[in-house]
């Protein structure tokens, strides 16, 4: 009968625990080092009792003698040196790994992550971000350009800092602080018999086919209860869930659609036109979206309050007559 092999299950293997603290290994590479107790116990700011004391536990710990004393020094054993062959390698190693963490916490501490979508992207933020690093060169600013849930998500989540978008709802986790609002212009081809109208009624645009971001829900329905108001059909809309496949529909001929004055101006300089609504106000508010629970650096509140300063009137000097 074969003998039994001792037990091989996930325990068996597990490294033993190590029982002594980092300070007591350095205190003893620092004696082997200096030949001394008395050299080390200057070295670290001790007392020689203090030093002493802490090779005492080591040894107790690892249940070997380390250190032994001749008439002038102080000398590893055997078993001493080959502790400081392999400890000296580890904490090297460590505190490498120290510095690198350390390196990484002053680089976040220096870093923003702002996510927004597209057109915030592109139209509203360069700028900001531009004159924000130029009177803080040392933080670096990091432009997450998302679809809107994805913003959204990425804030939930606490991957960006905060973010820059038009925001509707209620949410228990989110807080939003808008910034500026803006009108809902009507983009049409310069081709449309209204371009040059510089506005349009409801009744009007109840003659032209609309087309909205997927986004724009709310305005969806704001606009369904005006046209309802005033016996007015809302004809079926076309939807697109980004900026460039709405104004590639819009350039086809296919309709009309709404984007902020900002964004309308901005992509209605060459083959494009913006009327106002003559018979409603119809807005959108920008504004900073973050969690509520987030612990903000030092360096995104300063973004924060750049934005806060100089959000809106960026917006007004890109979008006012040159």
């Amino acid at each position: 009968m074969a003998p039994d092999k001792p037990d091989e299950g996930p325990h068996s293997a597990a490294p033993p625990t190590l029982r002594f603290d980092l300070v007591e290994l350095e205190t003893f590479l620092a004696v082997v080092e200096l030949g001394s107790f008395s050299s080390a116990a200057r070295r670290l700011h001790i007392s020689q009792p203090s030093v002493t004391a802490r090779v005492q536990r080591l040894e107790s710990t690892l249940k070997t003698r380390l250190l032994v004393r001749t008439t002038r020094h102080v000398e590893p054993t055997p078993a001493g040196r080959r502790l400081r062959e392999h400890a000296e390698i580890a904490l090297r190693e460590l505190r490498k790994l120290l510095q690198e963490f350390q390196a990484d916490a002053e680089a976040a501490r220096l870093r923003v992550v702002v996510a927004a979508t597209p057109m915030i992207s592109a139209v509203m933020l360069p700028s900001l971000i531009h004159s924000f690093c130029q009177r803080y060169p040392d933080v670096q600013i990091q432009l997450r350009d998302l679809q809107y849930e994805d913003v959204v998500a990425k804030i939930e989540s606490n991957e960006a800092d905060l973010a820059v978008v038009a925001f509707d709802k209620d949410s228990s986790k989110l807080s939003f602080e808008a910034l500026t609002e803006e009108d809902m212009l009507v983009v049409v081809p310069k081709t449309h018999p209204l371009a040059q109208a510089g506005e349009v009624t409801l009744e009007q645009l109840a003659q032209i086919p609309l087309m909205l971001l997927d986004r724009y829900s709310i305005l969806r329905d704001r606009l369904a209860d005006e046209f309802a108001k005033r016996g007015l059909t809302l004809r079926p809309m076309h939807h697109a869930a980004n900026l460039s496949t709405l104004l590639g529909m819009v350039d086809a001929g296919l309709g009309a659609t709404f984007l902020p004055r900002s964004m309308a101006q901005r992509y209605a300089r060459d083959t494009r036109a913006t009327l106002q609504v003559a018979d409603v106000s119809l807005s959108r508010r920008f504004g900073i979206l973050r969690a509520r629970d987030a612990d903000l650096s030092a360096a995104a509140l300063s973004f924060v309050r750049h934005l806060q300063a100089n959000f809106g009137a960026t917006l007004a000097s890109d979008t006012s007559p040159s």
